[in-house]
């Protein structure tokens, strides 16, 4: 597997939570020797629009028919796809809207209203709501919080003495891909490495990411959906757009200019972004003791039906007292050669240094230690010992005068015979 390259370090200053964090515009200049892709300062909705503008109907429903498909849902293909093309038009012309400041309010209040019920809509036609159904995910709160609290360190209770209160702002910084990510190409990618070069027929690859970021702390949570500005989630190295192709179409494909069109090789942008903020949120036990879980889905943006999932970047960040800065890297990969990745041993990979800046309050007084010779007394009884509380827990023994097969472990008592 090709190893990304080590994106370049950036200075990081921590500044105090909630304030903002403003990033230079920079533009990188293009090698004569590449083609280009449209106009090169087009803005995100300019972007958006135009991509919509190329996107045909009869293109789109075999996607819809095939997201169907996998979603096990029962709902007609061309009904959906006329309700996704409404949603997405809908969508831009609100973005627009608001882009116009305060004078346009009544106005975009009515296009969100219009907005709703186009997803009240389409949840009644398939059961999904049209980000689940773009996404290919149904929404899973549950597991993803079972989860972060599985990675995110000590089960900390009540019983400690102390509490953690803590803001947070979370960044991300230094991504990268691997070039057996071949991004969307004109709604055409080489599902899987090398298959047939099928991208040599059609335009550049160029996307931007889109998808969502959730935060825990203890049993907090707070969550955000990115929106199409080509940086929140995962900001490209081209005006926030990531353009590799799979690198083995060998008819357009370069290597020498990743700023460019049709670029085959790995790509990195180490700037960094301001994602989401939370707090103040309050957990048991010291801070020291204590860790936030950030997951990041990241996702190819379609402009109108179905979003090519890349995965889920997971971090887990210790804390202390004070202001401070804390950071660990994450990544993820596709070996299944659909959603445009590689296949084995050519993975599709991607990561991040997931950062956040916290500021971190610990109260209370940390309990009296518990007797350690109780503790060992416990050990030594076959008891497992719990210091949160200062009590054995003792094993469920069978008592020497119950038959084995009438104790219950369950009970820790001897079940009476029942006479029939």
């Amino acid at each position: 597997m090709t190893q990304r390259a080590k994106a370049r370090r950036i200075s990081i200053y921590v500044m105090l939570v909630g304030a903002s964090c403003i990033l230079p515009s920079y533009g990188f200049a293009a090698d004569p020797r590449a083609p280009t892709v449209g106009p090169p300062l087009m803005t995100p909705i300019d972007r958006r629009e135009a991509d919509l503008a190329q996107r045909r109907r009869e293109d789109v429903v075999p996607e819809v028919s095939k997201r169907i498909a996998e979603m096990g849902i029962a709902a007609s293909a061309g009904e959906l796809t006329d309700l996704l093309g409404r949603w997405e038009r809908q969508t831009l012309a609100l973005d627009k809207c608001r882009i116009g400041g305060s004078e346009k309010a009544a106005d975009c209040r009515t296009l969100a209203a219009e907005l709703a019920w186009i997803d009240a809509a389409f949840r009644d036609r398939s059961g999904l709501s049209v980000r689940e159904f773009q996404s290919g995910r149904k929404a899973t709160p549950g597991r993803d919080a079972a989860r972060a609290a599985r990675i995110g360190g000590r089960n900390l209770t009540a019983n400690s003495g102390q509490s953690c209160t803590c803001a947070f702002t979370v960044y991300s910084a230094d991504r990268w891909m691997n070039r057996y990510w071949a991004l969307e190409c004109n709604n055409h990618g080489s599902h899987g490495f090398c298959s047939n070069n099928v991208d040599s027929a059609h335009s550049a690859g160029i996307g931007a990411m889109t998808g969502d970021i959730d935060l825990y702390f203890g049993g907090n949570h707070v969550h955000r959906s990115c929106p199409d500005d080509h940086a929140t989630c995962f900001r490209g190295p081209s005006n926030g757009e990531w353009g590799n192709v799979c690198n083995c179409d060998t008819w357009h494909s370069q290597t020498y200019n990743p700023y460019t069109s049709w670029y085959g090789g790995d790509l990195t942008d180490a700037s960094q972004v301001t994602q989401a903020t939370a707090g103040w949120w309050t957990v048991p036990g010291p801070c020291s003791a204590n860790y936030l879980v950030v997951k990041e889905y990241v996702q190819e943006n379609d402009p109108w039906c179905c979003d090519d999932p890349m995965g889920d970047l997971w971090a887990s960040l210790p804390l202390a007292d004070g202001y401070g800065f804390t950071s660990a890297p994450a990544s993820t990969q596709n070996c299944n050669g659909g959603s445009q990745s590689g296949v084995y041993p050519n993975c599709g990979t991607f990561g991040a240094t997931i950062q956040a800046a916290y500021n971190c309050t610990t109260t209370g007084s940390p309990p009296t230690p518990c007797d350690p010779n109780q503790e060992q007394a416990c050990w030594e009884s076959g008891g497992t010992w719990n210091s949160n509380g200062c009590y054995c827990m003792t094993p469920c023994l069978p008592d020497k005068f119950c038959p084995e097969e009438r104790w219950d472990y369950e009970t820790c008592t001897c079940r009476e015979i029942i006479l029939q």
